[in-house]
């Protein structure tokens, strides 16, 4: 409830024109409030909702949800395109996101199916079905195009099946292709500004030492530095055959301050306006950037830069102890219920929330790219409040019922 407070104060401020300046400048976002009101009453009866229904029903129809997303998704790829994407269904005046509401629907499909001591995650075919289970619904998000949301899923899938005994070996085979890969392209393009690619080479380093102590799994060990090695000679050579433009969108992806004037124009005036805001803000209502325009989607996705421009250090702070203990009560829940299907879905809900506020957070102060994701409860935005406020409830149901197996 506080978070859903400290998010209409900020839409309200982000519409909000002094009276001596009415007449030379026009919010546009002056509307974001007064709808962002009707969705949080509707989130807090979904919360309501989501914590009375015994969660053996999220169970018994989590696959009927999971079908059900993909049709949704399925639909919406054939759905009127706005700004040249197809990510939203109108229905009477509103705009509902589905890949928001698979993202629940993924959650409870996981946790069913990993919930059967049957499924070892360690084996290949319950690692191969848990990957296809993510892998349709991303692929279909990302076809909307939708980036942000679609790495929302495997952020989900990797604590989920850590939590359910995932060997750490495994884990490792997952993430640090990945980080190799970036780290490749960092290094061939120079952003480290010195002739060695330190970087690279120390987490390459990092990997020997991995691998060397994990050696009594000769085969996880050998196939870990394969892995990563060939990753850091191929991916010069697919570099270079990339378009020109092609190459250009992930060096903006990744490295937005390369084009302040561009594609960094975003970051840029984020760190603008959080860093003016110093530690005690410029008081609410009392923000330039904001009032002035000159930070985008400021309702939206950099709305935690208006929190921080106007409230400061101490406010933006406190946002984000509230967002830490909600993840940190999630996780301790996780801990506490008899029943691993509730104990698999607080970890994949906490996940959801853990992964939703550093990526935000991180893109306004330049530690992570600008993908789209919004701030949970404060982000302006029907399905993101709908299904947070839903997760909750889902939480609370887990509290009230934590005895039973």
């Amino acid at each position: 409830m506080l978070l859903i407070g400290f998010g209409l104060l900020t839409l309200y401020s982000v519409g909000h024109v002094p009276d001596e300046l009415k007449e030379s400048v026009y919010s546009a976002e002056s509307r974001f409030f007064n709808r962002q009101l009707i969705w949080a009453a509707a989130g807090i009866a979904a919360m309501i909702v989501a914590m009375l229904i015994p969660f053996r029903y999220y169970e018994s129809a989590a696959v009927l949800f999971y079908t059900f997303g993909l049709i949704l998704l399925v639909v919406v790829l054939f759905h009127s395109p706005a700004k040249s994407t197809s990510r939203w269904i109108v229905i009477g005046g509103f705009n509902l996101q589905p890949s928001e509401f698979m993202k629940a629907a993924l959650i409870f499909i996981l946790a069913r199916f990993l919930d059967e001591r049957k499924n070892n995650p360690n084996t290949i075919r319950v690692i191969a079905i848990s990957v296809a289970m993510v892998g349709v619904p991303m692929l279909l998000v990302m076809k909307q195009p939708d980036l942000g949301t679609a790495l929302v899923f495997p952020a989900v899938i990797l604590p989920i099946l850590y939590w359910r005994g995932l060997n750490e070996g495994i884990i490792m085979l997952f993430i640090t292709p990945v980080v190799s890969a970036f780290l490749t392209i960092f290094s061939e393009q120079g952003f480290w500004q010195n002739k060695y690619p330190f970087p690279l080479l120390v987490f390459f380093m990092f990997v020997l030492i991995v691998a060397y102590r994990r050696r009594r799994y000769i085969f996880q060990s050998t196939l870990l530095v394969v892995l990563n090695l060939g990753v850091m000679l191929s991916v010069p050579n697919i570099w270079n055959r990339l378009q020109v433009y092609q190459q250009k969108r992930i060096l903006d992806f990744m490295r937005p301050e390369s084009d302040i004037l561009g594609s960094g124009w975003q970051v840029y005036q984020s760190k603008v306006a959080i860093g003016s805001g110093g530690f005690i803000g410029k008081q609410y209502l009392h923000g330039t950037q904001k009032l002035l325009a000159f930070l985008p989607e400021r309702h939206s996705d950099f709305i935690y830069s208006v929190i921080a421009e106007e409230l400061g250090f101490i406010g933006a702070f406190i946002v984000l102890l509230l967002f830490v203990l909600l993840i940190l009560k999630g996780l301790y829940l996780a801990t506490q219920v008899k029943n691993r299907f509730a104990s698999i879905a607080a970890v994949g809900i906490s996940s959801y929330f853990a992964f939703h506020v550093i990526v935000n957070i991180g893109m306004t102060i330049g530690l992570a790219p600008v993908t789209g994701l919004p701030l949970p409860f404060i982000s302006y935005g029907g399905s993101s409040m709908l299904i947070s406020c839903f997760f909750v409830g889902v939480l609370m149901n887990f509290s009230m019922r934590f005895y039973e197996y």
